[in-house]
């Protein structure tokens, strides 16, 4: 109903929600900037820079070809999307077929944890393919 909503909304609008999705965001945009750090040490196994904004809660980096050319590389990052699932259990997103992202993988911001593991787990793939 149309009471149930406005409390809802209400609810959502009180300085406590407020609050809480302010510190939210807080963590997010430092978690990006550390996220993107620590794939940028990457580079020299095959991660490029990202690519696109800065205005959501991933960012996107494509997977280049091993022969140090910078050419983004689909094929390998397919298989990195699929090992890191299949084998890994962290799951990123393969977005090699949209315009504009050849060879690219949509890495959500996590928490600090969760950021440690991809790139630690990113790293061995990388190296292995």
């Amino acid at each position: 109903s149309l009471t149930s909503l406005f409390s809802l909304s209400k609810s959502a609008l009180s300085p406590s929600s407020l609050a809480t999705m302010s510190l939210k965001l807080q963590t997010v945009l430092a978690q990006r900037v550390a996220l993107l750090a620590a794939l940028a040490t990457l580079a020299p196994l095959g991660l490029g820079k990202r690519i696109g904004a800065l205005d959501a809660n991933f960012v996107m980096v494509p997977v280049l070809k091993k022969d140090g050319s910078g050419v983004p590389d689909s094929g390998r990052a397919q298989r990195v999307y699929k090992t890191l699932a299949e084998e890994e259990g962290v799951v990123v997103r393969y977005r090699g077929g949209e315009m504009g992202c050849a060879g690219c993988l949509r890495v959500t911001i996590g928490t600090e944890e969760e950021n440690r593991v991809v790139v630690e787990k990113m790293k061995k793939i990388l190296e292995a393919l």
